[in-house]
């Protein structure tokens, strides 16, 4: 047996193939014995010797005069075990959130481009919070005194991020911005 692992398995196995009998326990005891006669002669672990034996398994099945030598010897084809693959589907496209719609009206609103910001992406979720009313469409007002109005930028590096919003506007943009763990905001001087 000085050729190798492989081909001392190869001729174990076909060796005691004839004298296999063809039961769940007969099977067994084959599988065991052409094991354990390598194991011991080259001093191999189970796991290796169980790579040999199935090794010299897939070489037997290759030959068709040793096919019905080796019905019902190893799993039927049907049951080859491993994990059941799950359904592919497609990633859905992110929703947009209250503060993105919030934020692209209010910019929106502000540049003069109402027909682009996404108004019908109204979610259920702003009308909960009561947010429906700062994510409409401004209404024409008539002429009153001006009203005030304020900027918000990131507290960690002053930039603005949105301005000439009223004090409502920005207090629900700086709410929204905490709801959802963004950036935290507050009002610029």
């Amino acid at each position: 047996m000085d050729k190798g692992i492989r081909p001392a398995m190869i001729a174990a196995f076909n060796a005691a193939l004839p004298t296999r009998v063809n039961t769940r326990e007969g099977n067994t005891i084959f599988r065991k014995t052409v094991m354990a006669g390598i194991m011991e002669s080259f001093g191999i672990t189970l796991a290796s010797a169980a790579t040999h034996y199935n090794h010299a398994f897939l070489e037997a099945k290759k030959d068709p005069a040793k096919a019905e030598l080796l019905v019902g010897l190893g799993r039927p084809e049907d049951k080859k075990g491993g994990r059941k693959p799950k359904p592919k589907t497609e990633a859905a496209p992110e929703a947009a959130t209250v503060s993105d719609v919030l934020l692209s009206n209010v910019l929106a609103a502000r540049t003069g481009n109402e027909g682009d910001a996404p108004a019908a992406q109204i979610t259920d979720a702003a009308a909960a919070t009561g947010l429906e009313e700062i994510l409409k469409p401004e209404e024409k007002q008539e002429e009153a005194a001006p009203v005030q109005k304020y900027s918000v930028r990131k507290a960690s590096d002053k930039s603005i991020v949105c301005s000439d919003l009223t004090l409502d506007e920005a207090n629900a943009l700086i709410a929204k911005a905490a709801a959802a763990k963004k950036a935290k905001l507050e009002l610029a001087d």
